[in-house]
């Protein structure tokens, strides 16, 4: 089954196809903002897939219900944000959340698994780029990214947030 953000992708080439023949102008006008739409979407979809993956972790290792609702207002409600060092594109304050021991470990996961390391740039990508985004005057903010570069991106970092429940289940 397609993501909606593949979905939304896919409906977005197509207008730009009509329009590339039919208005130029709108066309040239909708390659500037519609790789901006599909980046907000790319990077909330990556916030609730991954406060989910969260969740869905505690869950699974505890049976106190309370312990989920501590770790969902205090972790995962509007504190998605400061999970990563989004600007510097980097995840070991995330990692650390989960102890030293398991920061050292995923350090040396990543050096061993290229695939890893390259869905978590993406998906470090999309974050700092929305952030770029949202802060920086949406109207004014110039994405250096095309439609299908975005679109790569999420498929990549996807796989990153997909890898999420393993990494945080494996015992090293």
């Amino acid at each position: 089954m397609q993501s909606q953000v593949s979905l939304l992708f896919k409906e977005h080439v197509a207008v730009l196809h009509h329009l590339e023949h039919t208005d130029p102008s709108f066309h040239a006008t909708l390659q500037v903002t519609l790789p901006k739409a599909l980046l907000l979407a790319a990077a909330s979809e990556f916030e609730t897939r991954a406060c989910a993956h969260l969740i869905g972790y505690v869950k699974s290792k505890t049976s106190d219900p309370k312990i989920a609702v501590l770790v969902d207002r205090q972790v995962v409600e509007r504190k998605y944000h400061t999970w990563f060092d989004w600007r510097r594109r980097n995840a070991n304050g995330f990692w650390a959340f989960f102890g030293d021991e398991f920061k050292t470990k995923m350090k040396k996961k990543l050096q061993e698994d290229e695939s890893l390391t390259e869905g978590l740039k993406a998906f470090l990508e999309i974050g700092d780029l929305r952030n770029q985004l949202v802060h920086n005057d949406y109207a004014k903010f110039t994405l250096e990214k095309t439609l299908e570069e975005i679109h790569e991106l999420y498929l990549n970092g996807g796989r990153f947030v997909e890898s999420l429940p393993k990494i945080l289940d494996e015992t090293y």
